[in-house]
């Protein structure tokens, strides 16, 4: 199984924007050294939760300075962007990194940002469905030509061309059942954020790898996860930035979102009715009761208990691979680096020494409360 990280450039209120970007830059280059297998920046627009707009430029610049380290897009927002632009920047950056690029894509979920593009959210999913079939399309063939409801574009041939398949380098963020499917229909594996219970996660999880192997004849890659991590040797200092640094997430991921806003959903029509039921759960569980749950679920501790936390959630939910995000909230980045040199030497090891499982095995189902969706 790979280790990895996701790298959400929050805006950091120690540092200008200048100064932030030299700091996560130089930790994502040490990444390589440190032994972590690929790095996913995402994007993000306009606003201080995220300030990376464009990932596959950034991913350029991160391909010169390393050289092993696979260079994944965490995610690319489809309705913002032309799918045959995404084509054509992705088979660069696979030319420029020597084939180490690897695509991930997602459909967005902050108004604001729609607002921003003049993109209508209620077309959101019908949007990223033919923009990914396209994609997906594009990057095998190095032709890219479309005639849906939202995509016009004559037949064209990319250049320079493809070199290799992308096939087993593709992935999808998936909150919801509706973007599971999508993601076995088109032959993409999973991304998700840890957000509650394990337990709630796992039939979900079985559903999309058997319609997986209905849809393409062999198993879904391992479930790509990302996990907000505070990993420290004293477990009370790895508590403390947890319950600092996760909460502090989690207050800007819901205004960012307004994830505990239902009504800020309901004129999405069908795109994101899952996040509006997820909202209503929110306001009946309380914020408290939440953000427990969202702490327990991600990763925190000393190296020994983030590890029996991996292991327990190994067997309730099978094969997946572990994305850490390490800088966030503003934790000082000499704290963020240890955090992340630790885990590389003392969790990543037994992560990547797991052998793949082809199939779920049955655990028993416990109840858990009502988990949230954090994209």
């Amino acid at each position: 199984m790979k280790v990895g990280i996701q790298n959400v450039f929050p805006a950091h209120r120690d540092y200008n924007d200048r100064d932030m970007y030299k700091h996560e830059t130089r930790l994502l280059i040490d990444a390589e050294g440190m032994g972590f297998d690929v790095i996913w920046p995402v994007e993000h627009h306009f606003f201080d939760y995220s300030i990376c707009p464009d990932n596959m430029q950034y991913l350029s610049y991160i391909a010169a300075r390393t050289e092993k380290m696979e260079l994944g897009t965490g995610a690319i927002i489809l309705p913002w962007n032309n799918p045959m632009r995404v084509v054509e920047k992705m088979v660069l950056l696979d030319h420029l990194s020597d084939g180490r690029a690897v695509l991930g894509l997602g459909r967005g979920l902050s108004r604001r940002e729609y607002a921003g593009f003049g993109v209508d959210m209620s077309e959101a999913r019908d949007r990223f469905n033919e923009a990914a079939a396209i994609v997906v399309e594009g990057l095998e063939s190095g032709v890219v030509e479309a005639n849906t409801k939202h995509y016009k574009q004559a037949r064209v041939e990319i250049r320079p061309r493809p070199f290799k398949s992308f096939k087993g380098r593709r992935y999808m963020v998936c909150m919801s059942p509706e973007s599971f499917s999508v993601a076995a229909s088109l032959g993409l594996g999973s991304m998700m954020f840890s957000q509650g219970a394990w337990e709630n996660a796992a039939p979900l999880l079985e559903a999309y790898r058997a319609e997986y192997r209905q849809h393409n004849g062999e198993d879904a890659p391992p479930i790509s996860i990302v996990d907000f991590v505070s990993c420290f040797a004293d477990g009370k200092k790895a508590e403390d930035v947890a319950r600092r640094g996760i909460v502090g997430y989690y207050w800007s991921l819901m205004e960012h979102y307004r994830m505990d806003d239902a009504a800020n959903f309901a004129t999405t029509g069908s795109s994101y009715q899952h996040y509006a039921k997820a909202a209503e759960q929110i306001q009946a569980a309380g914020h408290d009761a939440v953000i427990e749950e969202f702490i327990s679920s991600n990763l925190w501790g000393t190296p020994d208990m983030i590890a029996a936390k991996l292991r327990h959630r190994r067997e309730v939910i099978g094969d997946f691979e572990v994305n850490g995000a390490f800088s966030y909230d503003s934790i000082p980045y000499a704290d963020v680096e240890e955090n992340m040199r630790l885990f590389a030497k003392e969790v990543a090891p037994e992560i990547k020494s797991w052998q793949p499982r082809t199939r779920l095995q049955p655990v028993d189902i416990r109840p858990a409360a009502a988990s949230i969706a954090a994209k």
